[in-house]
């Protein structure tokens, strides 16, 4: 009798070995399917890490892992409160809303099948890879702009920003929002809260279930923007934005915008004084650990218009908030002097060609496979 349990147990032991085999074999197959159909992705992250390369060693700019780990933290520290606050918000749902009768026994099966699905345990693989090699490139990309060519379309740009708003920069139309220092924060807020929605839009995409034409889509024009226009369109019209008009010697044009500014910064603290304090340091030398400036085109807005796009395409109305979004992502640039109005909007244009061309390609030359 002991015998015929010992087989019993050693056949249910070689049982569950096979399955675990397979299931692994099954989970490598579908990661190597997904990373041929990430290919063309990682042509573009790692042909911008060849350029970083290249560039890196002809301006001595290399990655800012401060900068890097510090956006980490971040990172993690998002991740956790988006975490609990999304595991609080599906359990209180499933108790009140969907009236289970075991809520957090619902909650942790949905859990393990979410994260447990193998398609997008691969697509997550190969989309954060992607991610990490891009961000890695263009973290070189972005300090060298100045390097390789000083600022010099400030002026320019100063004056086509007045030409275009009849002969006012477009700050002074402005006054009524400048003057409360409360509504300069909620801007200020909104304005490093992009950084949060950034990695919440990449984060969903990355991990989606479903590996979708308009998830490559996103993703390849995510890179482009920051590629094309966010560094050599960048390089083309390199300029620091109305935030350092005057340490450049250019004048006192945007002097009363910074005094405003600096006064809302002794009611509400206004971030932006100090990081742009930071950059400034870092382009002098006077400290370490810079990641560049350039003002045209604003990528903040170029990103937040192609958020808007995609959450518009995968998500309908929701795509109508990311819009606002946008459209207060502009209007804060200007208000927090980070860029002239003309950079926003060929950030906008760009990111929308970007979006279009990506889109064309992609359905003429895209790998197979994708869903529809």
């Amino acid at each position: 009798m002991n015998s015929g349990v010992q087989r019993s147990d050693m056949l249910d032991g070689s049982i569950g070995q096979s399955r675990a085999v397979y299931r692994s074999r099954e989970l490598s197959a579908a990661i190597a399917a997904s990373f041929w159909r990430h290919r063309y992705l990682y042509a573009v992250s790692l042909a911008s890490l060849a350029l970083a390369v290249v560039v890196g060693l002809a301006t001595g700019n290399l990655p800012d892992f401060g900068v890097i780990e510090e956006f980490g933290f971040y990172l993690l520290v998002a991740f956790w409160i988006g975490g609990c606050g999304f595991a609080i918000f599906r359990i209180l749902w499933l108790a009140f809303i969907a009236r289970d009768p075991a809520p957090s026994r619902a909650f942790f099966q949905s859990f393990a099948r979410f994260f447990g699905d193998r398609e997008r345990i691969a697509n997550s693989i190969n989309g954060l890879a992607v991610l990490f090699i891009f961000a890695t490139a263009f973290s070189v990309l972005k300090g060298a702009i100045a390097v390789l060519v000083p600022f010099k379309w400030d002026l320019a740009l100063s004056h086509l920003d007045k030409a275009l708003h009849f002969g006012h920069a477009p700050y002074e139309y402005l006054g009524f929002l400048l003057n409360h220092p409360a509504i300069v924060f909620g801007f200020n807020f909104a304005y490093n809260f992009w950084f949060m929605v950034m990695i919440a839009m990449f984060f969903t995409s990355a991990i989606a279930m479903r590996d979708s034409l308009l998830r490559h889509q996103f993703i390849l024009s995510f890179m482009l923007v920051w590629l094309l226009a966010g560094f050599f369109v960048a390089m083309g019209f390199s300029s620091a934005g109305p935030c350092y008009f005057a340490r450049l010697g250019l004048g006192d044009d945007y002097k009363p915008l910074m005094d405003t500014l600096g006064l809302a910064n002794q009611t509400f603290p206004i971030w932006s004084i100090s990081t742009q304090d930071m950059l400034w340091s870092g382009y002098t030398g006077a400290s370490t650990g810079s990641i560049g400036i350039s003002a045209f085109p604003s990528l903040h807005v170029a990103t937040a218009v192609l958020f808007a796009i995609y959450g518009s395409c995968r998500w309908g109305r929701i795509g109508l908030l990311l819009w606002a979004f946008a459209a207060t992502i502009l209007v804060g640039s200007v208000v927090l002097g980070w860029h002239y109005a003309v950079d926003g909007y060929a950030g906008a244009l760009l990111s929308i060609l970007i979006w279009k061309a990506a889109g064309f390609w992609l359905r003429r030359h895209g790998p197979e496979g994708l869903a529809a």
